[in-house]
């Protein structure tokens, strides 16, 4: 996993600057626990994930988490929780230098929804993992995945 430090007295100001030369997309997810202190992912071409994705415009950012959560997945009911952290990730698309920034929450819910793929988004799969076998499925995923993980406590 890379990771960058900055060293700023103005540290907004910074990461500001530093911004200016991505187009920027902003997103939410959530680690989702139901009452079998299990977390719920999703396989997006062919790699584990958790639930996630872009806020709208003028949506607040919470709002967003948990839309996109239930749009992934099928799970409604779900209770917000507090702020994890904010990872960042780069990529290139059609040319263009992409910065995203996911905002990441803890959630929780008692529901037994369905589990239903948004496979229109591209997921082919939903599933309740046990949180001691949660690694085992996220080997060979993406990287911040695990700096989430590791913010839980």
């Amino acid at each position: 996993m890379a990771s960058l430090l900055a060293c700023s007295p103005k540290p907004d100001e910074a990461m500001k600057r530093l911004t200016q030369s991505f187009n920027h997309i902003e997103a939410a997810g959530g680690v989702v626990c139901n009452t079998n202190n299990e977390i719920l992912l999703i396989k997006r071409f062919g790699r584990w994930d958790l639930p996630k994705g872009k806020v709208e415009p003028k949506e607040p950012i919470p709002d967003a988490a948990l839309r996109e959560v239930t749009e992934e997945t099928g799970v409604k009911n779900i209770s917000l929780g507090e702020k994890i952290t904010t990872t960042y990730h780069t990529y290139s698309m059609h040319g263009k230098q992409m910065l995203k920034s996911t905002h990441w929450f803890k959630m929780y819910t008692q529901a037994n929804d369905a589990l239903i793929p948004q496979t229109e988004e591209g997921i082919e799969q939903v599933k309740w993992v046990k949180q001691s076998d949660i690694y085992v499925y996220l080997t060979g995923s993406y990287s911040s995945l695990l700096s989430v993980l590791s913010e839980l406590g």
